[in-house]
């Protein structure tokens, strides 16, 4: 399956051929003295190329075909060294491990176990078969999407943002989410959230599903910024007074619209704007986008292209709203 773990895949290869994971992996190769196969929830194993290279002679898979399906047996995470071996280490990773679709899961043999993706996020969205999923699922399929509407459109439309706009797409993204989490996170009883929770069937102060009930908002938000850098993209000189003080009035009513507590809303706008007024818009990034003679949009205080990258790492703001430890 797309984005499957190398662990997720060999436990369920493991449970279709009827062996235990350990004989899959002595015939793939040698590995730690006495390293136990852990759960694919838990971590990762990781393959010299070589003993990636056997799995697909093993399955009769073409070498491409396992690099497109499996992100963990391209570079640069394959082990060093020629020998075929493997390694199942207790450590962080750069990428989360989340549960597929449910349905996605069924279609390709999801009765020899969970299916679980190496992913940026602590959570996934399958616009296939419209269901999210995050790392601390506790039950079978994800959230149902079919009551959240404007949520998977919200989910579509900044996929075209990104693709549009480039790197420079996907760092207002990211941004707009920092600032739309913020105010999340200072009133999750917020009355527009909440009733998305209800609707939903979630809990409104969980901070697992909480991207779902902010999307919609997270559109809007980063639609401003955008607007926002294009502005000063075309006056790269300045004066930004004029779009400064539209970017506040449309935050403002969104914020209002919204119920999020006065007096609250304006410190991640402040934090952002003094970030990127520090940086001079590219004047050599101006351009004709899409046909309409428009400027792209311009984040300078971002560095080079980050859309690999998880949504905290692309963001030029100090803080990650979605972990529960950081304060806003």
């Amino acid at each position: 399956m797309a984005h499957e773990s190398n662990c997720s895949f060999l436990w369920r290869l493991a449970g279709a051929q009827g062996v235990e994971v350990a004989f899959l992996l002595d015939e793939l190769g040698e590995g730690p003295p006495r390293q136990q196969a852990l759960r694919p929830h838990l971590a990762e194993v990781f393959l010299s190329r070589a003993a990636a290279e056997r799995l697909g002679q093993m399955l009769g898979v073409p070498w491409a075909r396992l690099r497109w399906a499996l992100p963990h047996v391209r570079e640069p995470y394959l082990l060093p060294g020629d020998g075929a071996r493997w390694e199942w280490p207790w450590q962080p990773m750069e990428h989360c491990l989340v549960p597929a679709c449910g349905l996605c899961a069924a279609a390709r043999g999801g009765s020899w176990g969970a299916v679980w993706l190496v992913r940026p996020e602590r959570w996934h969205l399958c616009e296939r078969h419209g269901r999210f999923t995050h790392v601390r699922e506790d039950g079978p399929g994800g959230v149902d999407l079919a009551p959240l509407a404007e949520s998977v459109h919200a989910h579509r439309a900044l996929g075209r943002l990104e693709r549009r706009f480039g790197p420079a797409g996907g760092f207002l993204v990211a941004d707009a989410f920092a600032v739309t989490g913020w105010w999340w996170r200072r009133d999750p009883a917020t009355r527009t959230w909440a009733e998305r929770a209800g609707r939903a069937g979630l809990a409104a102060a969980d901070i697992e599903t909480a991207w779902l009930l902010v999307y919609p908002e997270v559109l809007r938000v980063a639609r401003v910024l955008l607007h926002y850098e294009q502005e000063r993209a075309a006056r790269p000189g300045g004066p930004w007074s004029a779009a400064e003080a539209r970017l506040v009035a449309e935050l403002s009513l969104l914020a209002d619209t919204l119920g999020v507590v006065a007096g609250a809303w304006q410190a991640p706008v402040a934090e952002w704007l003094a970030r990127h007024h520090r940086y001079l818009p590219d004047a050599g990034s101006a351009g004709a986008v899409g046909g309409r003679g428009r400027r792209p949009a311009t984040a300078l205080i971002h560095r080079g292209d980050e859309q690999g990258v998880s949504l905290a790492e692309r963001c030029c703001l100090p803080w990650d709203w979605s972990d529960p430890f950081t304060p806003v």
